[in-house]
C-alpha cells in the first residue's frame, strides 16, 4: 500500500511537468474530432431532409399511380366502345354495300326516268328526289309534288330513298366516331401528361435516393473518421495518464492508470500471478516496455492475451483484453497501444490482468513499476 501511495504522490507531482505537454499534443485530435462531429451532424441533417423529401415524392407518385390506373381503365373502356362502334360501322358499311347493289341495279332505269322528267321540265321533282335531307322531307315533297302519281318515277323514288338513308347512316356514325375519337384523344393526352409527370417524379426520386446514398456513405466515412479520432484521443489520454506516473528505475511504465483490485500473491487458495488493474471496456492498454510481441491471441483462461519479450529474460503479459491491437512478431515501443481492456477468459468483470515474467516465471510486478 505504501508503494501505491507513493505512486499517487508522484503522479500529482508530475502533472505540471508531464501531463500539460501531452495535453497540448491531444489538441490536434480533439479539434479534428470536434470538426468531424460537426460535419457528421450536418450530413445527418441533410439525410433527414432528403428522407422527408423522398417520402413526399413517394406520396405524390402513389397519387399519380392511382390516377394513372383510373385513366388506364377509362381508356380501356373507351377502346372497347371504339371497337363496338367500329363493328357497327362495318355492319353499316355492309348494309350500304348491299344498298349500293340495289342502287346499281336500278341506276340505269332511274337515270332514264330522271332524263324524261328533265325533258318535261319537272326540275322540282328531280330536286325533291335527289336533294332531300331526310326521308321525312323526301316523303313530304313527293306528296306535295304528286311524284308518285307520275308515270315512270318508281325507280327514281326508290333511288332517292336509298341515297337519303345511306347519307343519314353515314352521318350518324361519323358523328359518333368523331365524338369517341375526341374523347379518346383527351384521355390519352391526360394519360401522357400524367405519365410524363410520373417519369419526372421518378427521376427526382432516383436523384434523391442517389444523394441519400452518397450522404449515407459520407455519414459512414465520417463515423469511421470520428471513431478513429476518438480512439486516437483516447489513446493519447491513456498515454498521458501513464506518462504522468513516470518510469521505474528498471525502465517500465504502468500499462494502465487505474486502481489495483488484486495484487500478486495467494488468492482464493491459489497463486495470483499478476496485478488486476481496474478499467473499462475499450480503454487503451500500453506496452510497459519496448520489445517483440511473442503472442497475440486467445490464451485459455487469460482470454485475449498479449505477451511481449523485452529481452534479457524479461517479458510482460496483458490478459482479458477486449481487442488486440498488435500481432505476433511485431516490435512495439514503450507506450504503444497493444490492446484494450475487456472481460475475455475467466473473469468476473472488465479489467487488465498484468504480469511480469523473468525467465518465464511470473514475479511480483510492483518492484518493476514506478
Amino acid at each position: 500500500m505504501r508503494r501505491r501511495f507513493d505512486r499517487a504522490v508522484l503522479a500529482a507531482t508530475l502533472v505540471g511537468t508531464l501531463l500539460i505537454p501531452v495535453i497540448g499534443s491531444m489538441a490536434g485530435p480533439k479539434q479534428q474530432l470536434e470538426q468531424t462531429e460537426d460535419r457528421l451532424e450536418e450530413i445527418r441533417n441533410k439525410i433527414e431532409a432528403d428522407k422527408a423529401k423522398a417520402t413526399t415524392l413517394k406520396g405524390k407518385i402513389q397519387v399519380l399511380n392511382r390516377s394513372l390506373t383510373e385513366l388506364q381503365i377509362e381508356v380501356a373502356k373507351l377502346d372497347k366502345q371504339a371497337e363496338e362502334i367500329r363493328y357497327r360501322v362495318r355492319n353499316a358499311q355492309a348494309r350500304i354495300d348491299a344498298t349500293q347493289v340495289e342502287i346499281d341495279a336500278i341506276q340505269q332505269e332511274a337515270i332514264a326516268q330522271a332524263s324524261e322528267l328533265y325533258k318535261s321540265g319537272a326540275f322540282e321533282t328531280i330536286d325533291a328526289l335527289m336533294n332531300s335531307e331526310s326521308l321525312a322531307e323526301l316523303d313530304e315533297r313527293i306528296e306535295m309534288l304528286g311524284v308518285a302519281a307520275q308515270q315512270n318515277t318508281g325507280a327514281l323514288v326508290k333511288f332517292g330513298r336509298l341515297q337519303v338513308k345511306i347519307r343519314g347512316e353515314k352521318l350518324e356514325l361519323f358523328k359518333i366516331q368523331e365524338e369517341l375519337n375526341s374523347t379518346l384523344q383527351v384521355r390519352r393526352t391526360i394519360l401522357q401528361e400524367q405519365t410524363k409527370r410520373k417519369a419526372e417524379l421518378d427521376v427526382a426520386l432516383a436523384q434523391l435516393r442517389a444523394e441519400l446514398g452518397a450522404n449515407k456513405d459520407k455519414e459512414r466515412h465520417l463515423e469511421e473518421e470520428s471513431d478513429r479520432f476518438a480512439q486516437l484521443l483516447l489513446e493519447n489520454q491513456a498515454k498521458a495518464s501513464v506518462a504522468a506516473l513516470g518510469t521505474s528505475g528498471k525502465g517500465f511504465i504502468w500499462p494502465l492508470n487505474g486502481p489495483i483490485t488484486s495484487y500478486y500473491g495467494p488468492r482464493w487458495g491459489r497463486m495470483h500471478t499478476g496485478l488486476d488493474i481496474d478499467g473499462y471496456t475499450g480503454q487503451p492498454i500500453v506496452a510497459a516496455k519496448e520489445g517483440v510481441v511473442v503472442m497475440a491471441s486467445y490464451y485459455s483462461g487469460y482470454g485475449n492475451c498479449v505477451i511481449i519479450d523485452h529481452g534479457g529474460g524479461y517479458a510482460t503479459l496483458y490478459a482479458h483484453m477486449n481487442e488486440l491491437r498488435v500481432s505476433q512478431g511485431e516490435r512495439v515501443e514503450q507506450g504503444d497501444v497493444v490492446g484494450t481492456v475487456g472481460a475475455t477468459g475467466n473473469v468476473t468483470g472488465d479489467h487488465l490482468h498484468f504480469e511480469v515474467r523473468v525467465n518465464g516465471d511470473p514475479v511480483d510486478p510492483m518492484p518493476y513499476l514506478p
